[in-house]
């Protein structure tokens, strides 16, 4: 079982920490020394507070994991499932719509990508191509020393 601190301990037995320091001195209860973090601390085990302070502690036996059914149901307003089946079904196509915009933007933004890789590269051919008729421009052979 888990150990826990004495606050813890009381607090779980629904008594005082000097009752349990009591219980602890005289022999009743018995604890653990744990270090942390330099320091001794009493820890005590929670079998050993059920087994001291017994079953009459409210918060163990008063939790219950048991679900009874009872056969009831409870009514349902047609009016308000109506209402709210109809705001459901408005949300989906408000959803489908705006998925469809979504997707209509995105291949709008690829095709303006796509468009600019070519205005790009168009560009650049052109600038190939001027250097090229830039250096292909006959030199005399007697103005070597311009350039």
């Amino acid at each position: 079982m888990a150990k826990v601190s004495i606050s813890e301990a009381a607090r779980l037995a629904k008594v005082s920490r000097p009752t349990i320091y009591k219980m602890i001195n005289s022999g009743l209860l018995s604890f653990t020394s744990v270090v942390n973090k330099g320091k001794s601390i009493k820890v005590i085990d929670t079998s050993e507070i059920y087994r001291v302070f017994g079953s009459g502690n409210p918060d163990v036996s008063s939790k219950s994991d048991v679900v009874i059914n009872t056969g009831e149901f409870t009514s349902v307003n047609s009016s308000d499932l109506q209402y709210l089946q109809q705001q459901i079904a408005l949300l989906k196509q408000e959803n489908a719509s705006l998925k469809d915009a979504v997707s209509s933007r995105e291949e709008h933004i690829a095709s303006l990508k796509h468009a600019m890789l070519l205005i790009e590269h168009k560009q650049q051919s052109e600038q190939v191509s001027a250097e090229s008729v830039v250096s292909t421009k006959p030199r005399s052979r007697w103005a070597f020393w311009r350039k």
